[in-house]
């Protein structure tokens, strides 16, 4: 406790916030109860002082590397839709993400015939700067490049390769790279994704619907190489040799050497370090004290990773493994009640479970409630037959290939039909429990009830500590239901428009448009269609973020890419009651792939024109355009009215100049506005003088991507709201924008980022 907490809070104090040195308080708090001598605390303040320094040093300074005309690839490369991206390092010992399209087919071909990872290549690049994350609850590619010791982006505008480079590291990428193509070579399709998951810790190749499915069960973690896979490889090693006569030292010496060569083989993930650094430290002959205690173990190896890479203090990888593991390691009181094997494996999971909870929810706003029964099925079954089979199978194709071939026409079709088993079971209801990310105090709250949890159960009040448990979750999941304020979030889609409304006390919760990307001669769309477009990457996760796995109804304005592109992809994930389209869109090519999921979850799909509308809450919906019963482009927009009292909000798609003279025509009695989301992006033909001077808004919403091609929002029409004393902002400079209105306050705003300009 003296040692291991003082590193870890100085890692998290250096790397992410200084506030974590308060993870030092209840140590202080437990020294001064103890009535510690003089000489812990001088040694406790000691650690906390060098390991802040230690780690100070390692932090980036405001000296910025020169970018480099050499790299080394790194094993950590993949390739979708002919861009190759992944980390490098530089002969200054700099780490870098880069990006290179490759410019033919044939080009791609000859630089994996000839090799990447563990390659020299010459350059010519430019420093890329880092898109800010779109909001709070999205991908933040600065703090992942920081967590992951990188000094920028590159992009590569020429790349060639310069051999194999030197030293062991570079090796050990190249045997790596050479396994992993082994497996894909001589595994079927059907399963070799998941034996390079298995063997190398290579998860890029994971269809996303597995992925999906495994999130929900909860056992992600049987993908992702750890203790378990470490212990087992150690058993079926150990066992082989000793049965083909091997002595027992020369086995204990091969593996000590052989399991760090394997910790970079499968990747170097944190979860993989902490089990082999254990399995060093258990495998060093017993002293005449005997084997030392496993939470010193467990905290040498931690602070051992952490001097090396401390960076990683701010992974949910190392969060969850190390919780995990020291939570089972104290919990040796709640697992020696245990009445049977099954009875134990039911206490493992729950123990396992329950400490990572808060962490789960901050990072990914969602918690399995499935993983409790599922990992009593599936770690028996992946640690008695599918680790094994993969591993023997990998053996068999290197001695009797033959052999292997055999025995994959026995295993894949079992492992095929296992698959649509976890399929089936991860799209059975109530499997995930999603509140969204918890504010401080509910966080707090959650912290505090899992310990009250486990003390509980180490004093056998099983039913009193799943009582306080439950309780605290009820009282986190209802915080967004006490909220009497109606939010209207533009979220940053890039160049695009999505946008959500969420009722007082949580009544019901619209989906305007989804965002999307359109794509242009030359482009690449498959990056996008393999689970890395906007609506997974941005929408959802807002939503999740939010504590919103469903909406009442989800407005789709007209077809174009960029407003309904990621709609499916949305409804993947997104329980949506209801789909709102414009007349005569049904059949827009734009609105196939979300027509297709619609269908496949039974959701009605309507139209909608001027007109139609409904009431909940109190609060006013009605749509204002299209007028004819056939679309014909930006004009046919969907148009949604909002009023709540004094506050009004008009969603206005990509309408133009025409449409709305129209709406002015018809419906001027709705205006002036509160809020305005601007037609197309802040094109030029649309916001026409005369619409602006009846909107009136007190705020104009440009939603428009940064240094988009078309120049959005357009100088002129920035002017025209400038000329008429109306303010206005884009998503391009301040983000994701929630506006909130409270109908005794009045309108607040919160931006996620401040104006670049």
């Amino acid at each position: 406790m003296y040692l291991a907490l003082p590193v870890l809070a100085a890692a998290a104090a250096s790397t992410v916030s200084p506030l974590f040195m308060a993870l030092l308080l209840p140590v202080a708090a437990v020294a001064a109860v103890k009535r510690e001598p003089p000489a812990v605390w001088l040694a406790f303040m000691g650690i906390t002082a060098a390991s802040y320094a230690w780690f100070s040093l390692d932090k980036k300074t405001d000296h910025w590397p020169s970018v480099p005309d050499e790299i080394v690839w790194t094993d950590k490369v993949s390739e979708s839709g002919g861009l190759l991206r992944g980390f490098a390092e530089d002969p200054a010992g700099n780490r870098w993400y880069v990006n290179y399209r490759f410019r033919s087919e044939e080009e791609r071909d000859r630089f994996f015939l000839e090799g990447i990872a563990g390659h020299r290549f010459l350059i010519r690049s430019e420093r890329e700067e880092p898109d800010p994350a779109a909001h709070p609850y999205a991908f933040d590619m600065e703090k992942w490049l920081l967590s992951e010791g990188a000094s920028g982006i590159l992009r590569l505008q020429d790349a060639e390769p310069a051999g194999p480079a030197p030293g062991m590291s570079a090796a050990v990428r190249r045997w790596r790279e050479a396994l992993g193509s082994h497996i894909r070579s001589h595994f079927p399709e059907s399963v070799a994704a998941e034996a390079e998951a298995l063997i190398i810790g290579e998860r890029s190749a994971t269809a996303p619907d597995d992925e999906r499915a495994y999130r929900r069960l909860g056992i992600t973690h049987l993908f992702a190489i750890s203790g378990l896979h470490v212990g087992i490889l150690i058993f079926l090693l150990r066992e082989g040799l000793l049965r083909l006569g091997v002595r027992t030292h020369i086995v204990r010496t091969g593996l000590m050497l052989f399991l760090p060569v394997y910790a970079i083989l499968a990747g170097g993930a944190p979860p993989v370090w902490r089990a082999v650094l254990i399995s060093l430290m258990l495998l060093i002959p017993e002293s005449k004290s005997g084997k030392p205690r496993m939470d010193i173990l467990l905290s040498a190896g931690m602070i051992l990773f952490l001097l090396i890479n401390p960076q990683a203090v701010s992974k949910p990888g190392f969060q969850m493994s190390y919780l995990a593991a020291f939570s089972l390691i104290h919990s040796s009181t709640i697992l020696s009640s245990a009445r049977s094997a099954l009875h134990q494996a039911w206490l493992v999971t729950v123990i396992c479970q329950v400490a990572v909870t808060p962490v789960l929810l901050y990072h990914f706003f969602e918690t399995s409630l499935s993983s409790f029964a599922a990992n009593l099925l599936f770690v028996p079954l992946f640690s008695a037959v599918i680790l094994p089979a993969n591993l023997i199978l990998l053996i068999l194709t290197f001695l009797f290939p033959e052999l292997a071939g055999m025995l994959f026409g026995i295993y894949v079709p079992l492992r095929e039909a296992l698959s649509g088993l976890i399929l089936m079971c991860a799209e059975l209801p109530m499997s995930v429990w999603t509140p969204g990310r918890p504010d401080p105090p509910s966080l707090f709250l959650l912290i505090a009830a899992v310990l009250m949890f486990f003390c509980l159960l180490e004093g056998r009040k099983a039913w009193s500590a799943a009582a306080v448990l439950a309780s605290s979750c009820l009282l986190v999941h209802a915080v967004p239901y006490t909220d009497p304020s109606l939010h209207v979030t533009f979220i940053d889609v890039g160049q695009g428009d999505a946008a959500l409304v969420e009722l007082p006390y949580r009544r019901g919760v619209i989906l305007i448009d989804t965002g999307g990307r359109l794509l242009f001669g030359g482009e690449e769309g498959q990056e996008v269609k393999s689970g890395t477009g906007v609506g997974e990457r941005v929408v959802v996760p807002f939503l999740k973020g939010r504590g919103i796995t469903g909406v009442d109804k989800l407005v789709l304005s007209h077809p174009d890419a960029d407003h309904a592109e990621a709609a499916d992809e949305v409804l993947k994930e997104i329980r949506a009651d209801e789909i709102h389209i414009g007349p005569g869109t049904n059949g827009e090519e734009g609105y196939a792939d979300m027509i297709g999921v619609a269908a496949d979850k039974g959701i009605p799909v309507r139209e909608m024109a001027a007109g139609t509308g409904w009431t909940e809450g109190g609060i006013h919906f009605r749509y204002l355009s299209p007028f004819e019963s056939e679309y014909s482009g930006n004009n046919d927009s969907l148009v949604l009215h909002l009023e709540y009292g004094p506050f009004r909000v008009l969603f206005t798609g990509d309408l133009e100049e025409e449409g709305e003279q129209r709406i002015v025509g018809e419906y001027g009695n709705l205006f002036p506005v509160t809020l305005l989301k601007a037609g197309h992006h802040g094109s030029r033909t649309s916001s026409s003088v005369p619409f602006i001077e009846a909107a009136r808004p007190s705020i104009t919403v440009f939603s428009a991507g940064r240094e988009n091609r078309y120049g959005h929002p357009h100088p002129e029409v920035t002017e025209r709201f400038s000329h008429s004393g109306l303010p206005a902002v884009s998503t391009a400079d301040y983000g994701t924008m929630t506006y909130s209105f409270h109908p005794e306050k009045g309108m607040t705003v919160t931006h996620h980022r401040s104006s670049g300009k």
